[in-house]
């Protein structure tokens, strides 16, 4: 019950926060009325409380516990409170430790998501701040690379122009000392060779320094892109920071007005001011409340049945599941009475479309849903006066997450089948689905 509401919360979360302020108001206008906690209504101390339940089972997912410790201890605390304080009778202490546990577990959730963000993204910043950083030291070893070569180049280049004003000088002596032609002329063929050497070297210098100016420029890009990845990395890390900041103030905020609230009703008298006001809003919202169809009849958790029939029943519950899983869907839906008439119920982003289908609609509906491949989660079952009931849950993956930060997304649909003895088979006469369109899974 609570993962389930658990997942309405997860759904409904922006009604949920209207929802805690309005039951707020409506149980201090309360105060005052009767009942049988005091001056608080037991299903408005129940219903805060299983709020603040599911709210703790949301922070608990996201593993509030170590994340944002003390958050989430309070709202165990308050929520622990809440129950004794309800156990004594104490419905005033109850309500108002109920809704402190559901701001505590929220709380605590926002935290614990917005430090598992922080970690990702310091990770990420040190990851990038260390490629800089190497990035850094080689440009650095490249660039000295390049002086070091520029200056071979210029040395060559000067040694080349010392030999060719040798070889020069001395086609001038050769040419006025003939007798020494042939000495100065193996001199000039040996300086001629050294000179095509310098040369060489200095093209393979100017090669080399060509080289590294590539490897500069692009040692240069790579370090521009890494010290903007940084820098955005950064922002991210900042916006996060700000939204955890925003927050912690927003709840300062709610926090002083719900002690403002407190202190006003405590000094005035909500219930002589507000009671024709209040008789009409609980009229209207029981209207309401009897104006839905009911989807199931209510529970009681009583049978009639035997321990065999029980049994039997539980039998027939799982052929029926089996035939699924192993999409034989004639076999299934021989498990149905003729006249059945089920419920089915869509929600999506926290709104919820009802509709009734007949026999022949639930086998079409029933086609086009093992046209997609679902995975079971789990089978319970329940005995309710002459039935035994089961409750399948299965899911699909629609939403693949893209990355780390994506969160996957699936369909979850609920099916509770409502199985009686007829003769000495058992058939299915009421069915309700639950279908929670693009949800995280359970």
């Amino acid at each position: 019950m609570t993962r389930l509401i658990a997942l309405q919360w997860r759904s409904h979360l922006p009604l949920n926060r209207i929802r805690i302020t309005w039951l707020f108001l409506i149980s201090l206008a309360f105060a005052g009325c009767g009942g049988q906690l005091g001056k608080i209504e037991p299903p408005m101390v129940n219903i805060a409380i299983a709020e603040a339940e599911a709210a703790i089972t949301v922070a608990q997912d996201v593993d509030a516990a170590s994340l944002a410790p003390d958050a989430f201890r309070a709202a165990h605390t308050n929520l622990e409170a809440a129950k004794q304080a309800l156990t004594e009778k104490r419905g005033s202490d109850a309500l108002r430790l109920a809704y402190q546990a559901n701001a505590d577990a929220k709380l605590a959730h926002r935290h614990a998501v917005n430090v598992a963000k922080n970690s990702a993204l310091n990770a990420t910043i040190l990851k990038k701040e260390t490629s800089v950083k190497a990035l850094n030291e080689k440009l650095k070893t490249a660039e000295e690379k390049v002086s070091q070569k520029q200056s071979e180049a210029q040395d060559a280049w000067r040694a080349s122009e010392q030999l060719q004003q040798r070889i020069q000088k001395l086609q001038r002596e050769n040419s006025a000392l003939g007798n020494t032609r042939e000495a100065f002329g193996k001199q000039i063929s040996d300086l001629s060779k050294t000179l095509e050497e310098a040369q060489e070297r200095a093209r393979r210098a100017e090669k080399e320094i060509r080289n590294y100016g590539t490897e500069l420029s692009q040692l240069r890009r790579k370090l521009e892109v890494a010290d903007k990845i940084a820098k955005e990395e950064g922002y991210q890390k900042r916006a996060a920071i700000a939204e955890a900041e925003s927050i912690r103030k927003q709840m300062r905020e709610q926090a002083e007005i719900y002690t403002r609230k407190l202190a006003q009703a405590s000094q005035q008298d909500v219930a002589a001011k507000h009671a024709e006001f209040i008789a009409k809003q609980a009229q209207a919202s029981r209207a309401y409340e009897a104006s839905q169809p009911k989807l199931s009849p209510p529970k009681t958790g009583r049978t009639s049945l035997s321990t065999q029939q029980i049994a039997a029943g539980k039998a027939a519950l799982n052929n029926w599941e089996g035939a699924w899983q192993n999409e034989n869907l004639n076999t299934h839906l021989a498990y149905y009475d003729l006249n059945i008439v089920a419920d089915k119920v869509v929600i999506l982003e926290s709104k919820e479309n009802r509709s009734k289908i007949d026999r022949q609609q639930l086998e079409s509906d029933l086609r086009q849903m093992r046209a997609h491949a679902w995975t079971k989660a789990k089978l319970d079952t329940e005995v309710e006066s002459e039935s035994v009931i089961g409750i399948l849950q299965l899911s699909r993956l629609v939403h693949p997450a893209a990355d780390e930060n994506d969160t996957a997304l699936y369909d979850v649909w609920i099916r509770e089948v409502w199985m009686h003895q007829v003769g000495s088979s058992w058939k299915i006469h009421h069915e309700i689905w639950k279908i929670f369109e693009r949800v995280p899974n359970l």
